[in-house]
């Protein structure tokens, strides 16, 4: 598609891209507007809602994915209960400083 621009003002190369924009954003919501349409006719072909269909949810209780249980705590500073740490993870300093001082990790162990 070949236009020839080079007639056209400054003020009308300006206009023209302005409505170009716009066209553009006009468009881009109509494809996603048709896209949404077509998801839900294959979700609802499916019996099933969109979230289940991209996954979000799980069936009736809503709960997406797998839920981690946080870890039990498997080490605990001797004279301050409140440091301690579940084995996952990088090691905190309280921990880093004790090894270095030559404690030995099963120490801490609860």
């Amino acid at each position: 598609m070949n236009i020839n621009l080079a007639p056209l003002s400054i003020k009308e190369l300006e206009q023209l891209i302005a409505d170009a924009n716009t066209l553009i954003e006009r468009k881009k919501a109509e494809s996603i507007r048709n896209a949404k349409a077509k998801v839900e006719k294959i979700a609802a072909d499916a019996g099933v809602s969109i979230e289940e269909l991209l996954g979000l949810t799980t069936g009736a209780s809503g709960a997406g994915g797998k839920v981690r249980k946080p870890a039990a705590v498997k080490f605990r500073h001797p004279q301050n209960e409140s440091l301690t740490w579940t084995g996952r993870g990088k090691r905190p300093n309280w921990l880093q400083d004790e090894l270095a001082k030559g404690e030995k990790l099963e120490d801490f162990a609860i």
